[in-house]
């Protein structure tokens, strides 16, 4: 018999488990949706306008229109975020910034915004609840301790 805990974890981790399976088996799908969201929120700041985000609708536009640079080339935008401007590199202003110690060419300022904070966060818990999920199945199959789990088991 499953604790309460388990009990009740086992019928949440499922959904989410389906949930990821949903978008991996469909993983080109999944990248151009997500893609054209970013490109499309993207399109109202500054760097979106520069780089016109607005005629972007595949990636091969993209990599026209955005060419690859290290930090030092976007090192003007950051700046005009760090000094309070809304709409640099994201919509609105990041909530904090993330500082590096800079080894190769002195501090960076990485921006942090609500919505990152919010996908980061999703996605822990998401995979978290994925690896549950089959956790869950394997230690009732087996009666064992699986990926740092223990499950107990009355019969």
């Amino acid at each position: 018999m499953l604790s309460i805990k388990s009990a009740l974890a086992k019928p949440f981790a499922k959904i989410i488990f389906n949930r990821i399976q949903k978008w991996a088996n469909n993983p080109i799908k999944t990248q151009e949706k997500l893609f054209q969201d970013l490109i499309s929120t993207a399109a109202s700041t500054n760097f979106g306008k520069d780089h016109d985000f607005i005629s972007i609708n595949s990636y091969s536009d993209f990599i026209k229109r955005v060419p690859v640079r290290d930090y030092e080339a976007l090192k003007p935008y950051v700046e005009k975020v760090v000094k309070g401007q809304e709409n640099v590199l994201w919509p609105g202003k990041p909530i904090y910034f993330a500082k590096t110690s800079g080894t190769t060419s002195g501090s960076k300022y990485i921006p942090i915004t609500k919505e990152s904070i919010i996908f980061n966060t999703l996605s822990e818990i998401s995979v978290k609840l994925g690896f549950a999920s089959t956790t869950i199945q394997d230690a009732i199959e087996t009666k064992t301790m699986w990926g740092g789990y223990m499950w107990e088991f009355v019969n």
